[in-house]
C-alpha cells in the first residue's frame, strides 16, 4: 500500500511539473498583457476552496519562485552571477543554488509584502494573515514580471561596453517605471486614491521595500 502511494505521489509530481511547461508561459504572458486584471483574478481565486484555486494558471508565489529559478539558471549559463559573500551567512547563501534562489525569493518578496501591508493599512483592516494574503499573492504576479525585466536588462550589460551599460540601466529604469505605474493604477482602483496620491503611495512602498532589501543584503552577505 505504501509503495502504491509512493507511485501515486510520483505521478502527481510528474504531472504537475510537466504542466508548468504550459502554465508558466501562459501565466507570465497574461500578467504582462493584463497585470491589473490578473491581480483581480488572484484576489478572486483566494475566495475559492484550496483545490479550486489557480486551476488554469500558476499561483503567484510559485510564478515568482520559478521565474527566479530560471533566471538563476540563465545567469549560470551566461556566467553573469557575481554575488559575493563576506561572512559565514553569506557564504551559506551563495554556496548553494537552492539557498540563493530562496534568498532572492525572500528579498523580492519584500515588494509584495510591503504593498500588501500598505493596502491593509489604507483599508483600516486588522493586521492579520487573512487580510494580508490576498494582496500579497496578487502582488507576486506583478513582481514576477518586474524581476524578469530587471534581471534580463542587468545580465545583458555584464562585461559590455559603456554604451550597452547605459542602455541596460535605462531598461532597468523603464521596468521600474512600469512597475510603479501598474502599482499606482492598482492603488487608484483598489484604494480609491487620486492619481497623485496613488503614485506617491507606489513610490513610498517601493522605496521602503528596496531599503529593507538593501539592509537584508548587507546583513546576510556582508560588505
Amino acid at each position: 500500500m505504501d509503495f502504491l502511494k509512493l507511485i501515486r505521489s510520483f505521478e502527481d509530481l510528474l504531472f504537475e511539473l510537466l504542466c508548468w511547461l504550459i502554465y508558466y508561459p501562459r501565466t507570465l504572458w497574461l500578467v504582462v498583457r493584463h497585470p491589473l486584471r490578473m491581480i483581480d483574478y488572484s484576489n478572486h481565486e483566494q475566495t475559492d476552496a484550496d483545490e479550486e484555486q489557480y486551476t488554469d494558471t500558476l499561483s503567484p508565489p510559485l510564478l515568482l519562485l520559478i521565474t527566479l529559478g530560471l533566471l538563476h539558471g540563465l545567469e549560470l549559463g551566461l556566467n553573469t552571477q557575481h554575488i559575493q559573500a563576506h561572512n559565514a551567512v553569506g557564504a551559506m547563501v551563495v554556496g548553494s543554488d537552492e539557498n540563493l534562489i530562496l534568498w532572492r525569493s525572500f528579498v523580492y518578496g519584500l515588494l509584495p509584502l510591503f504593498a500588501a501591508l500598505h493596502v491593509v493599512r489604507r483599508k483600516r483592516q486588522p493586521l492579520e494573515r487573512k487580510y494580508l494574503r490576498p494582496p500579497f499573492f496578487g502582488q507576486c504576479y506583478l513582481v514576477s514580471v518586474y524581476a524578469l525585466m530587471v534581471a534580463i536588462a542587468t545580465m545583458t550589460t555584464q562585461h559590455a561596453s559603456p554604451e550597452r551599460w547605459v542602455i541596460g540601466q535605462s531598461a532597468v529604469g523603464l521596468a521600474t517605471l512600469w512597475y510603479l505605474w501598474v502599482q499606482s493604477m492598482l492603488f487608484r482602483t483598489m484604494l480609491y486614491m487620486r492619481p497623485l496620491r496613488a503614485w506617491g503611495g507606489a513610490i513610498l512602498v517601493f522605496v521602503a521595500a528596496l531599503s529593507a532589501a538593501i539592509l537584508i543584503a548587507l546583513l546576510t552577505l556582508g560588505r
